[in-house]
């Protein structure tokens, strides 16, 4: 398969340095290799005389576990010649493994050894709580809360910020308080601009066939993230379904017919059996090569189908159903299943609910564009209904995509109201982001915008998760229109509260919340949620009415926690237990 024309400087060393963290075999040995749990074990192995394409050659790798479980997986074709399997072993002790391949004459044994894994401090998959329906947690029971870009072709330095390569960009998204990246593996494969050519990021130029260096940028993609503390969604067919268009051509999409594909129309694509079983291939290469990585957080089947092809919910939910179901009887790892439709406002002949309600369905998306959102108070409004709207599913939400591209470079407040009303109204968020071809959604994540995640995120690692926290009832607020979300848990709850729509961004005094239920003394601290500073902490005492918090002066919104102290309960106030306030460093 001959090799795409961009430049391999930025790849070249990150795989050399992969390659000196990673456990690798080539086949047996006195000596076992030695891992650590949750890192990566690889065996490379040749398969003389196959008679197969090499994307065509069947491997299976058995692994058995010091507990004698055993755990299938598959390998993957080297650009360089020969064959890999990749494995992320879960128990300490020893493991063995057996390989085999089949080249054409039949499967036959190619590689077996053991090697041994020693504990680790690493957190595992994300998987979706068991502590509460509608979070992620890590396999240790930590609360994972999504917070990153819709960065989709970060392997195009052109469209990212500074035109940082990917794996820099990762590092740069990482310093910016994100934990997650949403990218596309391209359908359309061939793009227009700003010259004619090979789409960057599309893995499948034919059907079954993987562009080895395609691949390899992915690769370095997910290093990076494991570096960095970033977990990557895959979104495996994206941009590609519409017919005489040139973005999201379906004319250059590999199943189309005019690119030698088996459907001559999307809905075929969607709905023709054979069609389906030859797709099933691409979700096996990418579960064969990436799916060893905890920061391989989510497999996202499909990208926006109402927006790219107008394409109808009968055709598309049943296709995305049969997915998640092979991906799922596939992986071994247990990795979440989403797909990211618009959303319930965008529907052709039918809605995406029956996909919501599906148990192969891990992490419910959906997606936040228009221009009734510019706003900000109508940006915040909508999140808060459109997460209420799908919260009785039981499950995770993410929106896997918002922006706009008149975000005020001064202030990106339109960025700042959209992750924090999301994050407090229970949901994962992704704000996209891209040079400024489109006004209703485009804006690059310079440092002045990534700064207003790094201060939720620091404002997030500073709460207690445990027992987890869910939104609340909204409390009152004066003055009129001030509104306030809470996330928390009874005595536990952050705030955030927005300023009214009248005199939004003009300094705010004297505004106040009231917490109806509270009873006993409070600890009350309130933090500038734009530049990260604390402002003010209190302790205060509830009366019957319930807890009265005085909000220092802000501009535009605030945060705050207000934690209930311990033995400090009851309908009377001790003075001498639950003083009058105090500045940060002022002595009692």
């Amino acid at each position: 398969m001959p090799l795409r024309d961009t430049p391999w400087r930025w790849l070249l060393p990150l795989l050399a340095l992969a390659a000196c963290a990673t456990s690798r075999t080539g086949g047996p040995s006195s000596a076992p290799a030695e891992v650590e749990r949750l890192a990566r074990f690889e065996v490379d192995f040749e398969l003389p005389g196959s008679t197969r394409h090499p994307d065509d050659v069947s491997i299976e790798a058995r692994f058995t576990a010091p507990s004698g479980q055993q755990v299938t997986v598959g390998g993957f074709a080297l650009a360089e010649g020969g064959f890999r399997v990749r494995f992320t072993p879960r128990e300490t002790g020893e493991y063995q493994y057996a390989v085999k391949a089949d080249g054409g004459s039949g499967p036959r044994e190619v590689a077996s050894g053991r090697f041994r894994v020693r504990p680790s401090d690493r957190r595992g998959f994300v998987r979706r709580s068991a502590a509460s329906a509608h979070q992620l947690s890590w396999e240790e029971g930590t609360p994972f809360f999504p917070l990153g870009e819709n960065r989709f072709n970060i392997y195009d330095a052109s469209w990212n910020y500074n035109q940082f390569p990917a794996p820099e960009y990762v590092a740069y998204m990482a310093r910016n308080g994100m934990n997650t990246l949403r990218i596309f593996i391209f359908t359309d494969c061939e793009r227009e601009e700003p010259e004619p050519g090979p789409q960057p990021g599309c893995l499948e130029p034919q059907v079954g066939r993987f562009d080895a260096q395609v691949a390899a940028q992915y690769d370095a993609i997910l290093e990076a993230a494991e570096r960095h503390g970033i977990y990557v969604i895959f979104t495996l067919f994206a941009v590609g379904f519409t017919p005489g268009e040139t973005w999201k051509s379906w004319e250059d999409n590999p199943y189309s017919t005019a690119r030698g594909g088996p459907a001559a129309t999307p809905e075929e694509f969607f709905e023709r059996e054979d069609i389906r079983k030859a797709a099933e291939r691409k979700l096996r290469y990418v579960l064969d090569r990436y799916g060893y990585s905890p920061h391989f957080l989510a497999v996202d089947l499909l990208n926006e189908p109402e927006w790219d092809g107008n394409n109808g919910e009968e055709s598309w939910v049943p296709w995305g159903e049969h997915m998640a179901a092979v991906w799922h009887a596939a992986d071994p790892y247990g990795h979440l299943v989403t797909m990211g439709s618009v959303g319930l406002h965008w529907n052709v002949n039918g809605d995406e609910r029956p996909w919501y309600a599906h148990p192969g369905n891990d992490l419910l998306q959906w997606h936040l564009y228009g221009k009734e959102y510019y706003e900000v108070h109508a940006l915040a409004a909508e999140f808060s209904r459109k997460i209420a709207e799908t919260w009785g599913y039981d499950k995770p939400i993410l929106c896997g995509e918002f922006g706009y591209g008149g975000d005020d470079p001064q202030t990106f407040d339109h960025t700042h109201v959209g992750i924090w009303s999301a994050t407090f109204s229970g949901a994962g968020v992704l704000a996209h982001s891209a040079p400024p071809f489109t006004p209703d959604s485009d804006v690059l994540m310079t440092p002045e915008r990534g700064h207003h995640f790094r201060v939720l995120s620091d404002f997030l690692s500073r709460l207690s998760t445990s027992p987890p926290l869910l939104p609340r009832p909204a409390p009152s607020a004066t003055p009129e229109g001030t509104r306030v979300w809470a996330l928390g848990r009874p005595g536990y709850q952050a705030l955030w509260v927005m300023g009214a729509r009248d005199g939004y961004g003009s300094r705010v005094e004297g505004a106040t919340v009231r917490l109806e239920g509270a009873t006993g003394c409070h600890r009350v601290t309130w933090w500038d949620d734009v530049t990260g500073e604390q402002l003010h902490t209190e302790e205060s005492w509830a009366k019957p009415d319930g807890l009265l918090l005085r909000v220092p002066g802000f501009v535009r919104h605030v945060a705050g926690l207000v934690e209930a102290l311990p033995g400090m309960s009851g309908d009377v106030q001790d003075a001498t237990r639950c003083p009058a306030e105090r500045l940060p460093g002022e002595r009692r």
